[in-house]
């Protein structure tokens, strides 16, 4: 196994490797790339993440972490339900727009693009996989906050996901 740095440097316990490595691994990780998506204030916001996974299959629960020192995960957790929009390799500007912001701005949730579930969640409509999630639980972990959302409706679409690596958005070559 190769190491980076100073094998003590920024450890935050006895068996903790540094943040710094940490986070180096990661960037060689493929993430999908998902907006998710909830209500604040009867108005929808979105923030891009690569923080998500499948939780378990009984029931169908997502997992998705957020930042906890962002503004973000608090207004999650008080709509108590989100959506996640898995974008499609064609959508890397929507990407872009919820990246560093959560989408505020009218242009961000274009009517033409999304719709409103029932349960009040923005739904990207050509994402290739985006789900309605109830909030069962919320808690931190260590700088993040960790969403469990149980999947109350589903919808999927044609097409690839967008991927992400060391920085970059990605597309899964041909088959």
């Amino acid at each position: 196994m190769t190491r980076r740095s100073d094998p003590g440097a920024g450890k935050t316990g006895p068996d903790a490797v540094s943040v710094d490595d940490y986070k180096t691994a990661m960037r060689h990780v493929v993430s999908p790339v998902v907006v998710v998506t909830w209500l604040h204030d009867g108005k929808p916001e979105g923030l891009t993440i690569t923080a998500i996974c499948s939780a378990t299959t009984e029931p169908p629960t997502l997992v998705v972490c957020l930042r906890g020192d962002k503004p973000a995960a608090e207004r999650m957790r008080a709509a108590g339900r989100f959506g996640v929009n898995f974008l499609s390799d064609e959508q890397p500007d929507i990407a872009r727009r919820f990246s560093s912001n959560p989408g505020h701005d009218g242009e961000a949730f274009d009517p033409g693009l999304w719709t409103i579930t029932p349960g009040g969640v923005p739904l990207l409509d050509r994402a290739v996989s985006r789900f309605d999630c109830v909030i069962e639980q919320a808690f931190e972990q260590g700088s993040h906050v960790v969403f469990l959302g149980r999947v109350t409706d589903l919808a999927m679409a044609p097409g690839a996901s967008l991927l992400y690596r060391d920085g970059f958005f990605r597309r899964l070559g041909t088959e």
